[in-house]
């Protein structure tokens, strides 16, 4: 049976074992995850890995990180998300893990037709001078959207025309532009002020040489509120 080792939690106790000589442990097989919940629901979440239930409520638009230990280099680990308040499962995902791997878990849409799906995160690290994008829609009642970096000018359009479930390939941009503006439309040939969605300047948010997945999708679980957000959030970089 596997254990989800929450980052967070374990910090305390590997600071207390420096102040003594620690004891020879056998070598871990470890692979590791980041969680994040765009459930529009109002209710929050728990997980159980392989079984063991993650000891945490999860609310919307958090993250869990976590590393999950493997009997093999290799091997098939279970995710279930549940209602925190009624144990009710909400969906289910089988991942095949690899040792020392990363992998991103997204959890959207509502209870009546969630979207659980992974992606395996790229080991490499941006040019200097750049930061690396991987972006995803996941606002089920927009239709397909534009992302421009750093202007509206075409040229700055690094995402097109990508739809509901719909992950983009990974983009890298100059941090500088990154920092500027980042503007999310609706689909169309060009730019159109009137179609425009979002536009965040992310600032000192943004750090050069770093990985970022970033994620249309609703400001609040409240299945009545429509307002939209980018999300932003940092990605493992070698």
């Amino acid at each position: 049976m596997k254990k989800l080792f929450i980052f967070f939690i374990f910090i305390p106790l590997l600071l207390a074992s420096c102040k003594k000589d620690p004891e020879p442990q056998p070598v871990e097989i470890r692979s590791y995850c980041s969680i994040i919940s765009l459930l529009k629901e109002p209710f929050g979440l728990t997980w159980e890995v392989d079984g063991v239930e993650v000891p945490k409520e999860q609310t919307y638009g958090s993250r869990i990180l976590g590393a999950v230990l493997l009997d093999t280099q290799t091997e098939e680990i279970s995710f279930t998300a549940k209602n925190y308040d009624t144990g009710s499962q909400i969906e289910s995902l089988l991942l095949t893990m690899e040792m020392n791997e990363h992998y991103l878990i997204v959890l959207y849409g509502s209870a009546e037709e969630p979207v659980l799906d992974f992606q395996k995160l790229v080991s490499t690290a941006p040019q200097f001078g750049h930061v690396k994008f991987l972006f995803l829609h996941a606002a089920t009642s927009l239709d397909s959207v534009d992302v421009y970096i750093g202007g509206t000018e075409v040229g700055n359009r690094v995402v097109t025309d990508i739809h509901f479930t719909e992950y983009s390939d990974y983009f890298e941009v100059n941090d500088y532009e990154a920092r500027t503006s980042v503007t999310v439309s609706e689909h169309g040939d060009i730019y159109d002020p009137e179609k425009e969605l979002l536009n965040y300047e992310y600032n000192d948010l943004i750090v050069s040489e770093a990985n970022y997945f970033t994620v249309v999708a609703y400001a609040i679980g409240d299945p009545l509120d429509s307002e939209l957000k980018l999300w932003l959030y940092d990605l493992p970089t070698p």
